[in-house]
């Protein structure tokens, strides 16, 4: 079999030719690692900071909408200071609500919807408010 004529282009029968570290010969070039280390470098990205806990603004804010909405219309007696009653509630959960939302948080969703629940308090206040100077 080592007598066959072997196709053109082709190398020539017999074993492969070991790596010259496996022989014992001198490489011509160093073996380098394959990242050069520089002083201070890291291979890594840069870690990023944690994300501020803001899940607990945006619960606050959700709470104070929905107290805004509702305390407001609870059956008890509340002459005088009914009409005003969503408005500090509102007022709070907006303000909570939007610094929820800004920055680096995790509870944004939250903080959202927050925001929309504080406005309908506001909305509510406001038409109570106006319905109390009209009557």
């Amino acid at each position: 079999m080592p007598d066959e004529p072997r196709p053109q282009g082709m190398p020539p029968a017999g074993p492969a030719h070991p790596p010259a570290q496996w022989t014992g010969q001198p490489q011509p070039w160093p073996v380098q690692p394959n990242a050069q280390q520089y002083p201070g470098y890291s291979p890594y990205p840069p870690a990023l900071p944690a994300p501020a806990n803001g899940v607990w603004l945006g619960v606050l804010s959700l709470v104070l909408g929905v107290l805004g909405c509702v305390v407001p219309l609870l059956p008890i007696d509340l002459t005088g200071v009914r009409a005003y009653l969503a408005l500090p509630f509102g007022l709070a959960g907006l303000a909570c609500g939007l610094a929820g939302v800004v920055g680096r948080r995790t509870g944004k969703p939250v903080s959202g919807v927050g925001i929309g629940v504080s406005a309908i308090a506001l909305v509510l206040g406001v038409i109570m408010l106006g319905n109390q100077v009209a009557g």
